[in-house]
Formats: structure tokens, sequence, C-alpha cells
């Protein structure tokens, strides 16, 4: 008997938890639709969740039907084209769902503005109302902030990886070190020691050709710990020594440091590097 009492208990959920993913869904497309940033693609999606009476309000806007709610996002995207829309979690009660939500910068990683929506649905799958209220008071969280630093520090150390070992643009790559930036290559390597400033690390680079053609032979993974300022990029080479015209392939980790947007330090570590300095070194 209790067996049959579970059975019908997890039925009952299953079928609470189903109720509140349809309630959600026409939710979760009115949030892309304020993703979209084509006008014409942007409508048409409207259109699968808003109905010609179905309304808007929030500080700036009163309006009815789908081309009005397109154009409100319309006019927020000439004022804030780098716009990035992220919402917190839904609380759900009849045909009624409020969340929290932040509009950032993408480019400047600035809070744009906060609030709270409510949102009235229909019962089939559509919205009938949204109210919005914004919070001037609302900043950015601790987690929010780093996350932001992650993803510009990820986005120097693959401009830097592509300058270096795709493009050997060092021009562009320039710009994305520090002044004084300093690159550690392990002692027992040819091109050991220190290296400081750009202008070093381009001898440094130029020296270590010298020595093997390189390929990559697995793209990198990229961790990042915003915290430390520190990304750490695991790939693997494939070199030809130009002494012997041996090839071996050798997993490599790089540490880089950052600050304010631009590298400041460079720690290779190679998998076995006594092995790959062997491997320069030797002749045919």
């Amino acid at each position: 008997m209790r067996k049959i009492y579970f059975i019908c208990f997890l039925f009952m959920l299953n079928g609470l938890f189903a109720q509140k993913k349809d309630k959600l869904n026409p939710i979760a497309i009115y949030e892309k639709v304020w993703q979209e940033k084509n006008s014409d693609a942007r409508l048409k999606l409207i259109k699968t969740v808003w109905l010609d009476d179905s309304t808007f309000e929030d500080p700036s806007a009163s309006i009815k039907g789908p081309a009005a709610l397109n154009n409100v996002i319309n006019e927020f995207y000439k004022k804030f084209p780098d716009a990035v829309l992220t919402s917190g979690s839904k609380i759900v009660k009849d045909n009624y769902v409020t969340w929290e939500w932040k509009i950032l910068d993408s480019k400047q990683k600035k809070l744009i503005m906060g609030g709270r929506d409510f949102a009235r649905l229909n019962g089939k799958g559509q919205v009938s109302k949204i109210i919005g209220f914004w919070n001037n008071d609302v900043t950015l969280s601790d987690a929010e902030v780093l996350q932001n630093l992650e993803a510009d520090n990820y986005k120097v150390v693959a401009q830097y990886y592509d300058c270096l070992f795709k493009t050997k643009d060092f021009i562009k790559m320039a710009a994305l070190i520090e002044d004084g930036a300093i690159y550690s290559q392990a002692e027992g390597l040819p091109y050991g020691g220190n290296y400081t400033g750009f202008n070093e690390w381009t001898k440094m680079f130029a020296k270590s050709a010298e020595y093997f053609d390189l390929e990559i032979e697995k793209e990198p993974v990229y961790l990042s710990d915003a915290t430390k300022n520190e990304v750490i990029i695991y790939f693997t080479i494939k070199c030809k020594a130009k002494k012997s015209g041996k090839t071996l392939s050798m997993p490599i980790s790089e540490h880089i440091d950052l600050k304010n947007g631009k590298i400041t330090a460079v720690r290779p570590f190679y998998f076995d590097t006594k092995q790959f300095a062997e491997f320069l070194k030797a002749r045919k």
C-alpha cells in the first residue's frame, strides 16, 4: 500500500513540475525576445507569446500589442547597443510569475539597470500582461564582477594564443602585453631564462625558432581563476628539431597573469622539460 501511495506521490510531483515548466515556457521566450537584437526576428518571436491586447508597463512605457513591444525594445537597443539581459530564478503562483533581472553593458562590464518583472499568463502559453519595476539600488554581485573579469581575461589570452601560434601577428600581440611583462622559460632550455618587456620576448621567440618548427597537435583548454587574475592554458605541441630532424609531441601548460586587461607574466611548464631540452640539442 505504501508503495502505491509513493508512486502516486511521484506522479503528482511530476505533474506539478510539468505545470510549472509549461508556465515558465512563455517567460523563457519573452526573455529571448529581449535578447534578440534583430527587429524582424524579434517580432516573429514576440507574436508566439504576445497577443494583440497583451500589455507592457514600466517607468518608461505603457503599450499594447506585439508591434508596440518590439518598438520599445528597438528604442532600448538604440540607446544601449551592447546591453545583455540576465535574470534570476522564477516564482510561480497560479497564472502569475515574478523574477528579478539585470541588464549589463557587455563592453564596459557595468550595470545599466536592474529590477523585477511581474507577468500574468492566460493559461494557453501566452503572456497577457507584464509590469516591470526598476531598482535603482541594485548592484553587481561579487560573483558577477568576477565572471566579467574572467571573461575579459579569457578573451585576452585567447587573442595572445592566436597571435603567437596561428597568425604570427606580433604587432597585435604587443598591444596585449603590459610594459615590463616577464616571460619565464625553464633554465634547462637553450633559450631559457627570464625575458622582461615585449622586445625581449620577441628575441626569445626568434631564438627558440632556431631550434624547432612547431605545430599545435591539440588545441588548448582554458582554465581561469579571476580571483588571482590568472588564466592557465593546457595544450599539446608537435615539434620537429632542426638539428636532428626528429619529431616530438609534448603537453604544455602556460600560466598567464593579467592586470587591467593586459598580460603581465607568462610561465610555460613542459610535461618533461629535460626530455624536451635534450630533444632540441640532439644531433643526427
